[in-house]
């Protein structure tokens, strides 16, 4: 996000033998400036996060690793037609971009989506039935679970973390002013979106307090004896996350 005249860096990508680091071609590379945020797009050459900082690691995760060549390899990922118009058209299965099964590597591997028919009744009842612990983002009233601060959070989400976490939307705010070039369509920075509108309310001190720390401490699956619950943000249609 801060480049500025200079070189992308590196890929990191952990393998059950390490990390290993992937360097840039230099003689190839060219300087470059980016200097904004991901921009509000379906778009993943303007919504850069989801492209540099998901999608394309995932793939050099595959394409240099020699254990998957001459493999048969299944990618799974999580995301339901019923996320938003881009995702309604994904095939259920289908070769993935690292397929190599008719080259040289004979690297076979297929993406399947799973859960891609399900709605979100479907996953709560899921989580409900193996007493899988509500993700921390949707028992804050968050809708997805995607990052805090997401570019497509809608302005109570932003009143939210202006509220609970005024340090992290100052911040943001300030890069804003630093790169002339807002987050929202209406170039209004985060802070002033957020006054806009009331935050939510938020009870569940345990999960609020998880939000910050760098490390998860909370069960994975619900104690014996406890109940499980589903959390405020389950069916709240408040905008944030990816499109």
């Amino acid at each position: 996000m801060l480049k500025l005249n200079g070189y992308s860096r590196a890929h990191m990508v952990e393998t059950p033998d390490g990390l290993i680091t992937l360097e840039r071609d230099m003689k190839r590379a060219k300087p470059g400036t980016r200097m904004r945020f991901p921009q509000q797009s379906a778009s993943l050459q303007t919504r850069w996060c989801s492209s540099a900082l998901k999608i394309d690691v995932g793939r050099r995760a595959l394409t240099n690793q020699s254990r998957f060549n001459g493999k048969r390899v299944l990618f799974i990922t999580g995301e339901r037609r019923e996320e938003s118009g881009n995702r309604a058209r994904y095939n259920q299965f289908e070769p993935h971009a690292c397929d190599r099964r008719n080259g040289r590597t004979a690297r076979h591997v297929d993406a399947w989506r799973p859960v891609l028919e399900w709605s979100e009744e479907d996953v709560w009842a899921a989580l409900e039935r193996h007493r899988v612990v509500p993700p921390v983002p949707y028992r804050l009233q968050w809708q997805r679970s995607s990052c805090m601060a997401c570019i497509f959070n809608s302005p109570r989400i932003w009143a939210t973390i202006g509220h609970y976490f005024p340090e992290h939307a100052h911040k943001i705010a300030g890069y804003e002013e630093r790169f002339g070039v807002t987050i929202s369509r209406n170039r209004i920075n985060v802070v002033d979106l957020g006054k806009t509108v009331k935050p939510f309310e938020i009870t569940d001190e345990v999960a609020l307090r998880q939000a910050m720390d760098t490390e998860y401490r909370l069960p994975v699956l619900v104690p014996e004896g406890q109940t499980w619950q589903l959390p405020a943000g389950a069916f709240s249609g408040e905008e944030c996350g990816s499109v």
